[in-house]
This record gives C-alpha cells, sequence and structure tokens, in this order.
C-alpha cells in the first residue's frame, strides 16, 4: 500500500520526458502555423497600403485633368474673312511645350494645353484680346521614380510648378481621340501613367488612365 502511494506522489510530481518532448513538439507546429499567418498579413497589409499609396494619385491629378483639358480650345482671330473669323488653331502639344515655352525649364514635357480666356463685358476694341492660357505637364527626374509636375502660365508668365504625381516608372502616354496636334483640338485627351511605391517591394505598380472631355465651342 505504502509503495503504490509513493508511485502516484512520483507521477503527480510532474512530466515524463516523453511527455515534455511530445507538448514541445506541438508547440512547435503551433508556432511556425502561427508565424506564417502573421507573415501573410505582414505582406498583404504592405501591399494594401501601397496600392493605396499609388492610386492616391490618380485622384488627384484626375480634377486638374479634367480641367485643363475642358478649356483647352486656342483661336486666332481673323477680321478679313467674315465667314470664318474665329478659326481654332493647335491647342494640344505632345512632347514639347506651347506657343509661351511653358514649363521648358521644370523637366520633360509630356503634354501641354493652350487656350485663351476672353474678357466679359469687353468693348469692342479688347472683345478679341484674350489672355493666353498654358499648362504643362512636366516629367522631372534623372531616372525612375519621377514625378510629374503641373505647370500653369498666364500670359507668358509661368507659375509655380505644383507635383500632382509621385513615383512614375516612366513618361506618361498621351493620345487623342483624334490627332492630338491637329489645327482643331480634340474632343477627348487621355493619358496612361503607371506608379510604383519604392517602398514595397512586392508591388508590381499600378497603371491607371485619366480622361477628360474639352467643352465644345
Amino acid at each position: 500500500m505504502l509503495t503504490r502511494e509513493r508511485l502516484r506522489r512520483g507521477r503527480d510530481a510532474g512530466f515524463t520526458l516523453i511527455e515534455l518532448v511530445v507538448t514541445v513538439a506541438i508547440l512547435g507546429v503551433i508556432a511556425v502555423v502561427l508565424l506564417g499567418v502573421v507573415i501573410q498579413y505582414l505582406k498583404v497589409s504592405g501591399t494594401t497600403q501601397a496600392r493605396l499609396a499609388e492610386s492616391t494619385d490618380q485622384q488627384f491629378i484626375s480634377a486638374y485633368w479634367q480641367n485643363d483639358v475642358s478649356s483647352l480650345g486656342r483661336r486666332t482671330f481673323t477680321p478679313t474673312d467674315p465667314s470664318n473669323p474665329a478659326p481654332t488653331a493647335q491647342s494640344v502639344y505632345v512632347g514639347t511645350t506651347g506657343p509661351s515655352n511653358c514649363g521648358a525649364t521644370v523637366g520633360t514635357v509630356v503634354v501641354a494645353f493652350a487656350w485663351g480666356e476672353y474678357p466679359v463685358n469687353a468693348s469692342v476694341s479688347t472683345a478679341w484680346t484674350p489672355t493666353a492660357q498654358e499648362v504643362t505637364y512636366v516629367r522631372v527626374g534623372s531616372s525612375a521614380p519621377y514625378s510629374l509636375k503641373r505647370v500653369r502660365c498666364k500670359d507668358g508668365v509661368e507659375g509655380a510648378p505644383l507635383t500632382v504625381a509621385h513615383n512614375l516608372t516612366g513618361t506618361p502616354t498621351i493620345t487623342c481621340d483624334a490627332t492630338c496636334t491637329a489645327g482643331s483640338p480634340p474632343n477627348r485627351v487621355s493619358m496612361e501613367f503607371t506608379v510604383r511605391d519604392p517602398s514595397e517591394p512586392a508591388s508590381t505598380g499600378y497603371t491607371t488612365t485619366v480622361s477628360a472631355d474639352r467643352r465644345q465651342g
């Protein structure tokens, strides 16, 4: 009876070596599974943050692009031709600046838009004397990642460049529904570009297109 009591107390005093080995093995398996879940979460979280950062520029640039494209439409005044006294002139310049060379010193020109703002309630002598307006989108940087800046000029006076996109992988592509550089301005102008967050190695980049329509007239 005494021997059985001693054996029972001995078994209750702790774990056997086999029990410890099995426990450690089970904990190791659980730790590996949990570690995999944590690593996957961090990867997904980082990719999501990178995609959000990359798509932010698309939302920011869209507002400016819509306003600029809707405004374009440069005209010349030819009073000697009563049938067409104010014909349209080239208003979109792809890869080069407009008439006032707006933004040429900022970087590599992607596209430039030109139009004229006519005075309201002007006299007959000044009614056909518009204020020349130009907006140029410029790629800045000697290598990727580039930034995209918007430069606006009024009567040839250049304003401060505004950064509208970051981390571009290359030069944006400009397309139009008609010949971009024709004397008659296109009705729709689009720009496609790719941004990639350099802080997220797993990111493959975010390619997007912004489009806008010109006001008819």
